[in-house]
Formats: C-alpha cells, structure tokens, sequence
C-alpha cells in the first residue's frame, strides 16, 4: 500500500533525528581542553618533571629548585653531567640538575619532552608517543627506553590516558634543547632493549 506524504515526511523526520550530528567546534576544543587537563594532572601523579625539568641551586632558599623557564626540556645541553661514578653498592649517582643519572651501565640524559620540533617530541604524532609508551623502544622501533625512565608503568596505562599525556605535553611551551645522546656502550643498550616484554596491545 502506498505511503501518504504524511507518513513519508514522518518516516524522513525520524531517519534525520536518529542520525547523530557532528560535534560543533566549541564541543571539540572543550572536549580538548579536558583531554589536556586530564593529562597534565598524570604528569604531575607521575613526578615527570622530576627527572625532565632541571633544577639550579637557589641562594635565597638555600636548595636546588626546578627551573621553570626549562619545564620538561630535559638535561640542558651544556650542563655537566654526573661528577662521580656510582660506587659498588649504588643504583645511580644524580648529576647536579638533577637530569642526568650515572649508573653502572653508563650515563644517561632526561629527554627534552617539550614539543620544539627539532630537539623534542615536536615531530612526534600521537601513535609515536604511544608506541614509545607501550614498547618502551622510541617510536615503537627504535632506541630502546634506558633506566631510570619506568616507561613500564605508562605501558599498563589506557590508551585514553597516554593520548592525554600526549595532548598535555603538546600543549607546553617548547624548549629548544638538544639533550646528548646516552652514553651508554651499544651492546648494553641491546641487551636492555631485548630484555623488554613484548606489548600486545594496540593503540586504537
């Protein structure tokens, strides 16, 4: 039996409500602003900027402060590292800015986390930061992550809560810093990075 227009405008009516509409642009920014918020509170839980962000000794206050102008940037490219080696009984020894850890491997550099393009994760998508996350090997492939970066406890993380850290760490201020390499003889980064379990999750 045919439909009366009635029904036809009716059914046309209902297939248009059910669709769902795409969000608008102010519904989009919040929803990024929320993401970054989320994330920036994870930074902070997981002490971060601990290792990421140097410290100078403060004359008035007597003790080493974090250097806000350098938030996350990772071990200043002209600082020195660790004076000592660490002793037969120690895990690491803690260079002055507090960036940099001598171990019994060889010593090692907080990275520049900020997003410059060319000496931090600027370049880096999303799925490069969380394949970093998950494997502990940069980029998923590459450099294996060195001690004592507990790359191991994000890699249980959501993926929601690592597109969070990425989105917050994409908001900072970027910080041009080239961080030196590692150093760290090769065949021990090998041997770290193979020791590393295999990650079966995905990033979607």
């Amino acid at each position: 039996m045919p439909r009366t227009r009635y029904e036809v405008l009716t059914i046309a009516a209902l297939a248009l409500a059910c669709q769902k509409a795409p969000p608008s642009a102010e519904a989009t920014a919040a929803a990024h602003a929320d993401l970054v918020k989320r994330g920036e509170r994870l930074v902070q839980l997981g002490g971060c900027s601990d290792c990421h962000t140097p410290v100078a000794f403060d004359p008035k206050l007597k003790m080493p402060v974090p250097e806000r102008e350098r938030f996350l940037s990772g071990h200043p490219a002209n600082a020195p590292g660790p004076t000592v080696k660490p002793g037969p009984t120690d895990t690491a020894v803690i260079g002055p800015t507090f960036t940099s850890f001598a171990a019994p491997f060889g010593v090692v550099y907080a990275r520049n986390l900020t997003p410059d393009a060319e000496t931090g994760l600027g370049s880096w998508s999303e799925a490069d930061f969380i394949k970093t996350m998950q494997t502990g090997h940069q980029k998923g492939t590459g450099r294996p992550l060195l001690p004592p970066m507990p790359w191991q406890n994000l890699s249980t993380q959501p993926v929601e809560e690592l597109r969070a850290i990425y989105a917050y760490l994409r908001s900072i201020k970027p910080v041009k810093n080239q961080v030196p390499d590692p150093a760290v003889p090769a065949p021990v980064i090998a041997a770290i990075g193979a020791s590393f379990p295999k990650s079966e999750k995905g990033i979607n």
